[in-house]
């Protein structure tokens, strides 16, 4: 699955396209140039919006519509979107990965959930 970040248009295996809404996309293309890396939810008001005065639910409306459209694809979606609780959100890949500093950095996140 690829996808085309000036069309907003994601494209599947079977050559099928779906084209994210303006602000889906913008979303999207955020989360993409921070894969692995948090996106605050201020990022998302000054990007988007281009300013600093949009509710919580209007971004918690546009990250379910995301989801949505990203569900709704015939094909799976290699990539999914993670809350971080009180900072923001993160694309991560469904893929497997073996690069060992990104396991190594979720190992240390994880231990220290724990110990707190």
């Amino acid at each position: 699955m690829t996808y085309d970040k000036p069309t907003r248009t994601i494209i599947d295996s079977s050559g099928e396209q779906r084209m994210l809404s303006p602000q889906c996309g913008d979303l999207f293309n955020m989360l993409m140039d921070n894969e692995g890396d948090i996106v605050t939810r201020s990022a998302m008001r000054k990007s988007i919006w281009g300013h600093q005065v949009v509710s919580e639910d209007m971004i918690n409306h546009l990250v379910c519509r995301l989801r949505k459209e990203l569900k709704s694809l015939p094909e799976p979606p290699p990539w999914q979107i993670e809350v971080i609780p009180k900072k923001g959100y993160r694309l991560t890949s469904l893929e497997p990965k073996h690069n060992i500093p990104y396991w190594l950095h979720r190992w240390v996140e994880w231990v220290h959930d724990i110990i707190k």
